[in-house]
């Protein structure tokens, strides 16, 4: 399985993980391990690799999609955005309520090589586009919410350690976090939080595995990120789709943008739950297309 969907409710945070690797630890029994080139400027002197990096993503979308219909689209949203694949507190026919941003997303990355950190900031560029975000690399002086992780092979164990200690995890996320230490078909995973109150959410926390080829190091970058900002689920039937375990697309398509779209829009709000989001999402999703059915 390479990616999947836990949740959980601690005191005053729900819990969200995505799978295809939370809150980040230290490394005080290891050296540390390779940083990012800067936090929010890239100096001069790298600038002439930056320029070479700013190529198009090799997980490139494909030229041509099979055509799907409104009713496909909107039966992929409810899977997608208000389904968990495994869950530690869900409605009684297995669904979760909305979870979207409202504040400004500042990301940092840690262990970032510089092609790493040119996608990570094209990818949240495009994802603005898509959500009506601010999404940015924080600079130094901020705080940030969103913390992206390339990390290494020895260090694994102890940021899954420092994360299986804390209390607030359930046994579903706990057993996730433990299958992409331990399993190298678990190649990334998004821990988020949200309010359980509101459904926004608050953090995000990616783990992508560092020796990963390139092709799986940049889907795990897309997906990720993607899918910290509320598509928090994968569907065996959900296609033309990245949120497919069956790896036939390594990018966004037109249909998952169209999925944040609809996700972001103003009508869908974060905390509701399906009864509520069905007809104003087939609103939404009639309007985005009003030539298909």
């Amino acid at each position: 399985m390479r990616f999947s969907l836990v949740t959980a409710t601690v005191a005053a945070l729900s819990l969200a993980v995505t799978a295809c690797g939370s809150t980040g630890g230290s490394y005080s029994s290891l050296p540390p391990p390779p940083r990012a080139t800067s936090v929010g400027v890239l100096p001069p002197d790298v600038l002439p690799a930056v320029k070479r990096a700013s190529l198009p993503f090799v997980a490139a979308r494909p030229r041509i999609e099979p055509a799907y219909s409104n009713t496909e689209v909107l039966r992929n949203f409810l899977s997608i955005a208000l389904q968990a694949e495994a869950a530690d507190e869900v409605d009684a026919d297995g669904g979760i309520a909305i979870s979207k941003w409202r504040s400004p997303i500042r990301y940092r990355l840690t262990g970032a090589q510089v092609r790493d950190r040119v996608q990570v900031a094209a990818f949240a560029q495009h994802l603005a586009s898509l959500t009506d975000l601010d999404i940015r690399e924080a600079r130094e002086v901020e705080r940030y919410n969103m913390d992206i992780r390339f990390v290494p092979r020895p260090y694994r164990g102890v940021e899954m350690r420092e994360l299986l200690a804390t209390e607030w995890l359930g046994p579903r996320v706990a057993r996730l976090a433990s299958n992409w230490r331990d399993y190298e078909s678990d190649r990334c995973f998004t821990l988020t939080t949200r309010d359980p109150r509101t459904g926004v959410t608050g953090t995000a926390h990616i783990y992508i595995k560092d020796e990963l080829p390139l092709v799986w190091r940049e889907t795990c970058i897309i997906e990720e990120m993607t899918q910290s900002l509320g598509l928090l689920n994968d569907d065996s039937r959900a296609a033309p789709s990245i949120f497919n375990d069956d790896g036939a697309y390594q990018a966004l398509t037109s249909h998952d943008e169209l999925l944040l779209q609809v996700l972001y829009d103003p009508r869908i709000r974060s905390g509701m739950r399906r009864g509520s989001v069905v007809p104003l999402a087939e609103e939404v999703i009639a309007e985005l297309r009003p030539e298909a059915r």
